[in-house]
């Protein structure tokens, strides 16, 4: 082979170097291709995600909390969607401090009735203990025996699963029955249907 046929092979043989080696780079594994595409099209994902970049708890944290609401939902006949929304507007996304250091995501107090583990904090100008939990299942569990052991939310939890309306009704206060509702915040109903609208909750049914 003369000269100039071998710097024609060598230069074709760069060109084919410099095309191949960046598209191979460009190829993720299988695996994570995968991962990505399953991210993309799981509505627990999907939603974990968005609190996440909202408020910046990790996703993998607020997706157990989605999975142990869920399961709640399956065994129980309470509504995830609405239980999700209240714990997010209610710990800040699950960034307060009583959920870093309680998992407690519903500001439920640790009274005289609470024989489990507690965590004191300041809060309304003293000292006060809240309930700790080992796990989401525990907190979100836990959350709907206090639920059924107050009279005033019985009205809740005779609703259909797919009635937030009527949860959020059950819960709240009514000054006619004297019943004191979950919030003081005569907004508290509202605020939930805001949270649920901009996490798209409903994509989780």
């Amino acid at each position: 082979m003369n000269k100039p046929s071998l710097l024609r092979a060598g230069f074709s043989s760069l060109l084919i170097t410099l095309c191949i080696i960046p598209a191979f780079s460009q190829l993720k594994p299988a695996n994570q291709a995968n991962d990505a595409k399953t991210k993309a099209t799981n509505p627990f994902s999907m939603v974990a995600q968005m609190v996440s970049d909202s408020f910046g708890a990790p996703v993998k944290l607020i997706e157990e909390f989605i999975r142990e609401a869920k399961a709640l939902e399956k065994d129980e006949g309470i509504p995830a969607t609405l239980f999700i929304g209240i714990a997010i507007l209610e710990s800040t996304g699950f960034t307060s401090h009583l959920y870093q250091n309680a998992l407690n995501p519903f500001g439920m107090r640790a009274t005289k009735i609470w024989n489990g583990p507690t965590f004191v904090m300041y809060h309304e100008g003293a000292d006060a203990p809240f309930r700790k939990y080992d796990s989401p299942r525990q907190a979100v569990r836990d959350f709907k025996a206090f639920l059924a052991s107050r009279k005033w939310f019985d009205d809740a939890l005779r609703c259909p699963v797919t009635d937030i309306d009527c949860f959020l009704k059950g819960m709240s206060a009514n000054l006619q029955k004297k019943e004191p509702g979950y919030a003081r915040d005569p907004e508290w109903a509202n605020k939930i249907r805001r949270v649920i609208r901009t996490y798209n909750l409903e994509s989780l049914r």
